[in-house]
């Protein structure tokens, strides 16, 4: 049985091109597009600006439960059940204000990432990705450059910076001919 390849190695043979642990083996003529590109991940909570436009809604909403409980103070007539609906909406206004600053500079403290897409002309994709930019694009000259110039012997590539994202891998088993596919990230 053939050595396993350690988990964060890239092996380039004369034809083919070997990422990971998994034998995710593509053969190096059928590779149609490597391209490095950028991304900032999506956190869930939508685009700044409709997050900011929450957190003024509800800064604007303790705002005004403010104002209404101190003229409700200073009216004789306002019951006590009114002014603890006020502040509690306000406190709750507040909570949601804070909520919604933090999810603000999570959006705009968020990083940067890059990824290695790796395409063949079938459907199988690799995605290698990093947060600096030099490793990837590294890694794509080498990838291109074995394209272009198919090794003598095995080159070998660390990605010990980089995670494996994505990535095709098909599993056969039983004698039943039972073959699975297995989409990874």
């Amino acid at each position: 049985m053939a050595k396993k390849p350690d988990p964060k190695v890239i092996e380039v043979h004369r034809h083919t091109l070997s990422i990971g642990p998994d034998y995710q083996v593509y053969q190096l003529r059928n590779v149609a597009r490597v391209q490095v590109l950028d991304w900032k991940p999506d956190l869930g909570y939508g685009p700044l600006s409709a997050v900011l436009w929450k957190m003024i809604l509800a800064v604007a909403a303790v705002v005004a439960a403010a104002v209404w409980t101190n003229s409700a103070a200073s009216e004789s007539t306002a019951s006590g059940s009114r002014e603890r609906w006020v502040l509690f909406l306000g406190l709750a206004g507040a909570v949601l204000a804070l909520r919604f600053l933090y999810q603000a500079i999570r959006i705009a403290m968020r990083r940067t990432r890059w990824a290695l897409v790796l395409e063949t002309t079938g459907v199988p994709i690799a995605i290698i990705s990093g947060r600096r930019r030099e490793p990837v694009v590294e890694l794509h000259r080498f990838i291109v450059n074995s394209i272009e110039n198919p090794p003598a012997h095995v080159l070998s590539w660390n990605i010990g910076h980089l995670n494996m994202v994505g990535g095709d891998q098909i599993n056969q088993s039983g004698g039943g001919n039972k073959w699975g596919k297995v989409l990874n990230g």
